[in-house]
């Protein structure tokens, strides 16, 4: 049960209680314009929903145009989206979505980054997530300058063995500038940090 620090571990092997909901989630169009949301109601922790704010600030005066599609996701949503995908894609789900309970977006500091030109790289209509999203400019700007607003991405290519989780170019949470400005000098990720640093948290 995490205790809404920005350091609890989530991967693959380890999961958050079912019951964890963060105490200070807010509705992130108080913070960002609708149309940068799609339509939809998101929520974000508070302590990452300004840093947000900045970071979007500043893609648009790089003239870029980010879209946010996905942050905090409950363990009953995560459980149906990983329902979904295993009738959908069965084989693939692994590589889709994560099982409740060990997806970051219940920690409510993660969010999911969309680009409009992702369409036409991947060469699919109304596609929203992709590799190719590195290739974007939206994708270009966040792998250089996320970090200084306190965000990482969580599941670089060579992170699959360390996190049990595929490269997902789209998706940052959000630890901190200090943390983020560390991990990101020393090219490395969160969860390789959290088990240099404290070890694998103890399983009831």
């Amino acid at each position: 049960m995490p205790d809404d620090g920005l350091l609890t571990l989530v991967t693959q092997e380890y999961a958050v209680s079912r019951h964890y909901t963060p105490s200070d989630l807010v509705p992130l169009e108080e913070y960002i314009p609708a149309d940068i949301l799609l339509g939809y109601p998101i929520e974000l922790r508070r302590v990452a929903a300004e840093p947000l704010r900045e970071l979007i600030n500043a893609m648009h005066a790089a003239e870029l145009s980010p879209t946010v599609i996905s942050g905090y996701r409950s363990y009953a949503a995560q459980a149906i989206a990983w329902k979904k995908w295993v009738g959908l894609e069965p084989e693939r789900v692994a590589i889709i979505s994560a099982q409740p309970g060990h997806s970051e977006h219940q920690l409510g500091t993660t969010v999911d980054f969309g680009s409009p030109e992702l369409e036409e790289i991947v060469g699919q209509p109304d596609i929203e997530f992709h590799t190719y999203f590195y290739k974007t400019g939206e994708g270009v700007w966040l792998a250089e300058h996320a970090h200084e607003f306190g965000f990482v991405q969580s599941y670089p290519r060579e992170a699959l063995e360390l996190t049990g989780f595929y490269y997902e170019p789209w998706h940052y949470r959000y630890v901190g500038v200090d943390l983020a400005a560390e991990l990101h000098e020393a090219g490395i990720t969160l969860t390789e940090l959290l088990l240099e640093r404290h070890g694998a948290p103890c399983i009831p």
